[in-house]
């Protein structure tokens, strides 16, 4: 791919975004709105609450400069999957809800929970600090514990808001775990360890290392063995030194206000490489195989109650805002419908959500085809990933 200048602030790409999928780029001019298709492979006996008026807001979601987006509802067996858009603009091709997509900091909820098996198998300590499995990576690698980095209470510095990491970016050139972890590390911490919450990416790059450091495996080897095999995931992978997605997948996109491109349309960047994003958000996957996920996650098949237990300890966010708290790599929603348990994700090209209710067992994931996305599609997103999660409001 060629080196190409994106004037935007890196820090939200790898952000989580939940439940509502918000976009921060100006608006897209141009786009054409696109048609919808529903695939039903099980209408739920409550399709009353999963409307038809769901397909009409992501057509509002695709008028607005989405070239694509995707929904997957689900309740026990019964399952609604609804599309909009094009899976390339180049083609023209109508999205299909079998699309892979990268799903960003989705991976935070797979990361954590291989951290959770270790910490169930003895091999890691939630309480203990960092530097007992890495010696000299982090100067406050003895103050930092296992915790703190799962929860984002450790202070580290994002090193996606350091303008080198952009450089490289743009260069689409690879970068090691250990680089992402030294760029942070030319930065003052946020926060003395244990003092205070803020989301930092840093944290996940860490937690992948401590992984490979514990089993000697690639973080890969260890997601595939202990996820993506044993739940049968087989349209899930974690890619990092190519931008390469094989079989079918949408592609991403950024505004032509990033990218100026001679037709004013979205500039692709499928194949940019992931390894920026690493352990914090590089894994592709669909919202099929998401869902399944965050079904077996909240389930019980993947961690012990005592770990799912710890799993779901959350700290607040925002004093502003107590409904919304981040547990070890999930975060804990409440809105009109109760409590969520999930993350949102964004790299570039990609957005997207997956949430689990606490009383209905509802599954929700979203997918959306550009970022930094139009403001006018925020609005449209939002009101989409409410009714998804939440069903049609009642008078």
């Amino acid at each position: 791919m060629a080196v190409f200048v994106i004037a935007v602030v890196i820090s939200p790409l790898l952000a989580g975004t939940a439940p509502a999928l918000a976009g921060t780029a100006p608006a897209l001019a141009g786009t054409a709105t696109q048609g919808v298709s529903t695939r039903r492979v099980s209408e739920p006996a409550t399709s009353s609450r999963i409307s038809p008026d769901l397909r009409t807001l992501l057509s509002d979601v695709t008028a607005a400069g989405v070239p694509g987006v995707v929904v997957r509802v689900q309740e026990h067996d019964r399952i609604r999957q609804v599309t909009a858009g094009v899976t390339d603009l180049a083609t023209g091709a109508p999205l299909r809800p079998q699309a892979k997509v990268r799903i960003g900091s989705i991976t935070k909820t797979f990361v954590a929970t291989v951290a959770l098996q270790l910490v169930g198998e003895g091999r890691l300590t939630l309480d203990r600090p960092v530097e007992r499995w890495l010696p000299g990576l982090l100067r406050d690698g003895n103050r930092i514990t296992v915790r703190q980095l799962l929860n984002h209470t450790s202070g580290l510095f994002d090193y996606t808001a350091d303008p080198k990491l952009l450089a490289g970016i743009t260069a689409n050139r690879v970068f090691a775990p250990a680089e992402l972890v030294a760029i942070a590390e030319t930065h003052p911490g946020s926060f003395a360890p244990g003092t205070a919450w803020a989301y930092s990416n840093t944290n996940y790059i860490v937690a992948g290392l401590l992984i490979q450091s514990v089993t000697h495996h690639s973080l890969g080897e260890e997601l595939h063995r202990r996820i993506f095999r044993p739940l049968g995931l087989a349209d899930t992978s974690f890619p990092t030194a190519s931008g390469n997605i094989p079989g079918y997948h949408a592609h991403g996109y950024v505004p032509p206000e990033f990218v100026p491109t001679a037709d004013g349309r979205p500039f692709d960047v499928t194949a940019l490489n992931p390894s920026h994003a690493w352990a914090a958000g590089a894994i592709v996957s669909t919202v099929k195989d998401v869902s399944r996920f965050y079904q077996a996650l909240m389930g019980g098949e993947l961690l012990s109650a005592r770990m799912l237990q710890q799993m779901k300890s959350t700290t607040v966010e925002d004093a502003a805002d107590p409904g919304l708290r981040y547990g070890l790599g999930i975060e804990r929603v409440s809105d009109r419908c109760g409590v969520n348990w999930g993350h949102g994700g964004a790299i570039f090209g990609y957005q997207a959500m997956a949430f689990w209710n606490e009383d209905t067992s509802r599954t929700v994931t979203m997918a959306s085809t550009i970022y930094p996305a139009p403001p006018t599609a925020a609005a449209a997103l939002t009101t989409a990933a409410d009714q998804a999660l939440c069903g049609t409001p009642r008078s």
